[in-house]
C-alpha cells in the first residue's frame, strides 16, 4: 500500500524532473526575496516552478528569527542559508515545516545542518511519524545521483566543444551530492497539537494546526491575523492529493470570512488577498460535489465532464497547462477513494 507520504507517481515524477534539472546547474533557481512588512519577507519561488517548488517566509524579530519551510531544491536551500548569514540580524531559532511534501520539509535537513541551534517545529501527527522522513530524504537523494548516472552515459553525445561545460556542472553536481549525504534530517523538537504562540523579541506569531490540505498542516498568523502564512492550504490551485475535504473547506471558509486577514502568503504563486480564497473553495467544492453526482464514472470520465471554467481559470500557462490536470485527477481519485 501506497504511504501518504507520497505523491502520485506523476506528480512525484514532475517533481523529481525540477529538481534534478535545478541542481545540475551551476546557476541556483532565483527566488524572489519581497518585503511584506518591517518583520516578513516572502521568499517566492520563480513562476516556472511554482506548483512544483515550494515558497518560504522569513520573520524575524528583535530577539529571533524564525523561518517557514524550506524549498525542495536542496542547492536553493544552500543559496538562501548564504544569504541569512550575510543579512539576519538575530539568530534563526525556529524552523516551522508546514507538511510533510518534501517541497516544505527536506530542505530542512540543510537549514537544520547550518543552523543547528534552530528548533523544528511540525504538526502532531508529522512528529509521530517523523522517522521515516529520513529515509524520504535518502531517497530523493538517490534519484539525484540516478541523474546524474544517466548524464554523465549521455556526456559523450554531446557535441565536443560542449562536453567540457557539462562535465563541469556534473562535477559539482557530484559534490553537492557527497555534500548533502552527509546531512540529517534532525527530529523536531516541538509539535503543535492545536496553536502555538511564540514571542520572536516584541513579534508575536501563532503556530496554528489542521487537517485540510494533508493529516497535519500548519499555518502562521502574524501582525494581529492581519499576515496569513498559509502554505499550501490556501494555493489559488490547491493540491488535494491528499486532503481531509470536509476539513479542508471548513478551514478555508473560515479564513475567508476573517476580515481581519489582509495578506496571505501561500505555499506556491504569488501573495493573495482574502478574497481570493473563493477559488480554490470553489474548486474543492466542485471536485466533492462532482464525485457525488456521478458515482458511476471512473476517473477518465469524471476528467472529462467535470467543469471546464475550471481549466480556463487556471491553465494560463504551459507550466499551469501541466499542472492542472495533474492536480484535478489527484483530487477526484481522493473524493471517490473516501467515500
Amino acid at each position: 500500500m501506497t504511504h501518504p507520504f507520497y505523491f502520485s507517481a506523476q506528480l512525484t515524477a514532475l517533481l523529481l524532473l525540477s529538481f534534478n534539472l535545478v541542481a545540475l546547474s551551476t546557476a541556483v533557481a532565483a527566488t524572489q526575496w519581497q518585503t511584506i512588512s518591517p518583520n516578513i519577507q516572502f521568499l517566492e519561488q520563480q513562476r516556472a516552478l511554482r506548483f512544483y517548488d515550494s515558497n518560504q517566509v522569513l520573520i524575524e524579530g528583535d530577539k529571533c528569527a524564525l523561518m517557514f519551510d524550506a524549498s525542495g531544491d536542496f542547492a536553493a536551500v544552500e543559496a538562501t542559508v548564504k544569504q541569512l548569514k550575510s543579512t539576519l540580524k538575530t539568530p534563526l531559532c525556529y524552523l516551522v515545516a508546514s507538511h510533510f511534501h518534501d517541497d516544505h520539509l527536506l530542505g530542512m535537513a540543510i537549514l537544520q545542518h547550518h543552523f543547528p541551534d534552530a528548533q523544528l517545529i511540525v504538526h502532531q501527527q508529522l512528529a509521530t511519524e517523523f522517522s521515516m522522513l529520513q529515509q524520504t530524504y535518502s531517497n530523493k537523494l538517490d534519484s539525484y545521483e540516478k541523474s546524474i548516472e544517466l548524464s554523465l552515459q549521455r556526456l559523450a553525445q554531446q557535441p565536443e566543444a560542449q562536453q567540457q561545460h557539462w562535465q563541469d556542472k556534473l562535477n559539482l553536481a557530484k559534490q553537492r551530492l557527497l555534500r548533502w549525504r552527509q546531512y540529517q534530517l534532525q527530529p523536531p523538537q516541538t509539535y503543535v497539537v492545536d496553536s502555538l504562540t511564540i514571542d520572536l523579541g516584541n513579534y508575536p506569531v501563532t503556530v496554528n494546526a489542521h487537517l485540510a490540505h494533508t493529516n497535519g498542516d500548519l499555518t502562521l498568523g502574524a501582525e494581529n491575523h492581519r499576515i496569513l502564512v498559509g502554505a499550501d492550504v490556501v494555493d489559488w490551485l490547491p493540491y488535494p492529493g491528499h486532503g481531509n475535504f470536509n476539513n479542508w473547506l471548513q478551514t478555508l471558509t473560515q479564513l475567508h470570512s476573517d476580515q481581519r486577514i489582509k495578506i496571505i502568503l501561500p505555499g506556491h504563486g504569488s501573495v493573495l488577498k482574502r478574497n481570493d480564497l473563493q477559488q480554490p473553495l470553489n474548486f474543492l467544492h466542485a471536485i466533492q460535489q462532482h464525485v457525488k453526482n456521478y458515482p458511476e464514472q471512473d476517473l477518465v470520465q469524471l476528467q472529462q465532464s467535470f467543469d471546464q471554467q475550471f481549466a480556463k481559470d487556471y491553465q494560463v500557462d504551459e507550466v499551469a497547462r501541466k499542472a492542472y490536470p495533474l492536480f484535478l485527477e489527484a483530487g477526484l481519485k481522493r473524493v471517490k477513494q473516501s467515500r
